[in-house]
């Protein structure tokens, strides 16, 4: 799309609404089920580590599904893959209510989150293609939605937990998945630059004629320009295409059905984009492993830490909500600094992962609520914030059509780590009993990851210095 298209669509607005309500659901559902933990305990006579596996279900498969989503939504559209996904989303966790085991709540929970990743890759695709050089700001901003939802959805879960009961509780959250379908049809790709008759005599006045008159000259230069470097393209290259397609025609009719199962593994996983995208492959996705575990591990496990040091059930419930407050305030401030300098994203994720490192570490000093509240507020503050601040150098960092590749390959390894880091967390609890010991580890992990992308954002910072310096 034009930079002067860009700038005067509104659509695009509506497009990050959209992607603000499909973060205030996810991972705001997580948190609300991270309530009923206690209930399902009971009702299902469940272990720690199969509530560490379940709880993070629907949250794991919204991000593992992106590969599969992306070539849907290549293959379909988006809007159409989308809608249904919302749709379907809704139905699976209706399946939750008439659950009897958990094995068969974790089948609702494993389609839930199935059908709703084509919303989370479908959202951040399209919010790119309409912000352009803006996303970084624009995804901080509808991450806050998932704040929004850590503090609504908890109580809201807590409430049906009191008035209706577990089961419920997830009739009344399963509500909530419909408004999926309506979103997923929002999710337009922007409108590439139309070619517009000449209308000399539409309004009578000389400024609408002369501005028809001079959109239609930029319209023709755009074409003319786009038709010299096709007919350039295809004069340079055009017997090697020749080869090439004759090649493929004939490998296609020798196995049809090897190359057809190819072609599908290669556009939901590419292994060209990990050696074209070094930074992504060796810097982006160990730190993105870390931040995820920690905090899928913290996301689960919070309420239940604050019951095992003495606090009440109705206590333990502020301490995700107020975590949530924490990663508003810190993505409002990201927001602001984004906006005016997007080039220090990185650095912002460095400042903000030392931050939760150490209200991490801190948790063992106090069990009063006050000191809880304290150390959830600045865990969100820095947890939610080092994710935004991520992305944003995710965008900045990879090249424009590797992007929709990356964020689904992003997505993926998120949920493959949100689902084993909790159920190895809960593993670990049942055999020492002990969350401090599991977060002070947590802590520990994290002030790792700060330390090496530090030296990273250090020595690629004096590099470039060193280069600017020898060019000059």
């Amino acid at each position: 799309m034009a930079e002067s298209s860009e700038t005067t669509e509104k659509w695009r607005y509506v497009i990050a609404l959209g992607k603000f309500v499909v973060h205030m659901i996810y991972p705001g559902m997580t948190k609300a089920i991270s309530v009923l933990v206690p209930a399902m305990v009971f009702q299902f006579q469940m272990n720690y580590t199969t509530v560490g596996f379940l709880v993070p279900m629907q949250l794991g498969l919204f991000y593992i599904a992106c590969p599969l989503s992306n070539y849907l939504a290549t293959k379909f559209g988006h809007r159409c893959v989308s809608s249904i996904g919302g749709f379907l989303s809704g139905v699976s966790m209706m399946g939750a209510f008439f659950c009897q085991s958990a094995l068969s709540l974790g089948c609702s929970f494993f389609f839930t989150g199935l059908f709703s990743s084509s919303l989370c890759q479908s959202s951040t695709v399209i919010l790119r293609e309409h912000f352009g050089e803006k996303y970084g700001m624009a995804i901080t901003f509808t991450q806050m939605g998932g704040q929004i939802g850590g503090i609504i959805f908890p109580y809201t879960a807590a409430l049906c937990l009191e008035a209706y009961g577990m089961r419920g509780a997830l009739l009344c959250l399963s509500a909530i998945l419909f408004y999926q379908a309506a979103i997923g049809a929002t999710f337009r790709a922007p409108r590439p630059p139309a070619v517009k008759k000449k209308k000399r005599h539409n309004y009578g006045e000389d400024g609408d004629e002369g501005s028809t008159l001079l959109q239609d000259q930029e319209d023709e230069t755009y074409l003319r320009k786009n038709k010299l470097r096709t007919e350039s393209l295809n004069t340079d290259e055009g017997t090697s295409d020749e080869s090439r397609i004759r090649k493929d025609t004939e490998s296609q009719k020798s196995n049809p059905t090897g190359n057809s199962i190819a072609e599908v593994l290669s556009s939901i996983l590419p292994l060209s984009l990990f050696r074209e995208e070094i930074v992504f492959t060796f810097i982006f996705i160990p730190c993105q492993i870390i931040l995820e575990g920690c905090f899928a591990i913290w996301i689960t496990f919070s309420s239940s830490y604050g019951v095992s040091v003495g606090l009440h059930e109705n206590e333990a419930v502020y301490l995700p909500m107020i975590g949530s407050l924490g990663g508003i305030i810190s993505r409002l401030v990201l927001l602001r600094i984004l906006y005016k300098y997007p080039y220090l994203a990185p650095h912002a994720f460095s400042v903000n992962t030392g931050v939760s490192s150490m209200a991490l570490l801190a948790h063992p000093i106090s069990s009063s609520l006050v000191h809880f509240l304290i150390c959830s507020f600045f865990v969100g503050f820095g947890i939610y914030g080092s994710t935004s601040s991520l992305y944003a150098y995710l965008a900045m960092k990879v090249k424009k059509e590797n992007f929709p590749l990356a964020m689904a390959t992003s997505f993926m390894t998120s949920g493959v780590i949100l689902l084993t880091s909790a159920t190895l967390a809960g593993n670990f609890f049942e055999r020492i009993r002990s969350f401090k010991t599991i977060f002070i580890a947590t802590g520990v992990v994290l002030l790792i990851n700060f330390g090496v992308f530090s030296g990273f954002l250090f020595v690629d910072t004096f590099l470039k210095r060193r280069s600017s310096t020898e060019n000059k």
